[in-house]
């Protein structure tokens, strides 16, 4: 059965989301710059491009939701942003951070960020419960799909750093 939602209003949901949470947390401005679906068994994290971000790093954080719709909400942070959003959150200087507290704002700011998209879904009927934020940092990372009947990728601009949203969804 397809998503019952249209497409586009999901993605109005999940990009104002991000927005707020962005604004609201970390006063960072986050600007849209598009989207695209994709396919297939697996999706690898975002090349970052080395001219817009000279991370080496992603940190990618995930939050699922469970009810009348599945699915879950990733972001991708290069280890730039991840430590620049971190130091505004918290107040730390930058130099000061370390892996455990980034990984910990990446997390929360990814269970805001569900969070604010389960409760729009809410609001056409369609609740759900969210799963605990999972962090893992790396180079290069794959998210299995199976099982999904969408997957789009969202790219922002998070205080002139790329920021990646993957919203993956299946229906009960």
């Amino acid at each position: 059965m397809p998503i019952s939602i249209p497409a586009e209003r999901i993605h109005t949901y999940l990009t104002q989301s991000l927005v707020k949470v962005l604004q609201t947390m970390a006063k960072s401005e986050c600007a849209f710059e598009g989207d695209h679906p994709y396919e297939g068994g697996q999706a690898l994290s975002p090349k970052i491009d080395p001219e817009k971000d000279p991370s080496t790093r992603v940190f990618a954080a995930s939050v699922g939701f469970a009810g009348a719709l599945n699915g879950v909400c990733y972001l991708f942070f290069g280890d730039q942003l991840a430590y620049h959003i971190a130091g505004k959150v918290t107040g730390i200087e930058t130099d000061d951070l370390d892996d455990d507290t980034v990984r910990d704002v990446c997390g929360e700011l990814t269970n805001m960020f569900a969070g604010t998209f389960k409760n729009a879904l809410a609001d056409l009927g369609l609740p759900s419960t969210l799963t605990v934020p999972t962090v893992i940092q790396g180079k290069r990372m794959a998210i299995s799909t199976a099982g999904t009947s969408s997957q789009s990728r969202f790219e922002f601009d998070a205080d002139g750093f790329p920021l990646y949203a993957d919203l993956l969804l299946s229906e009960n």
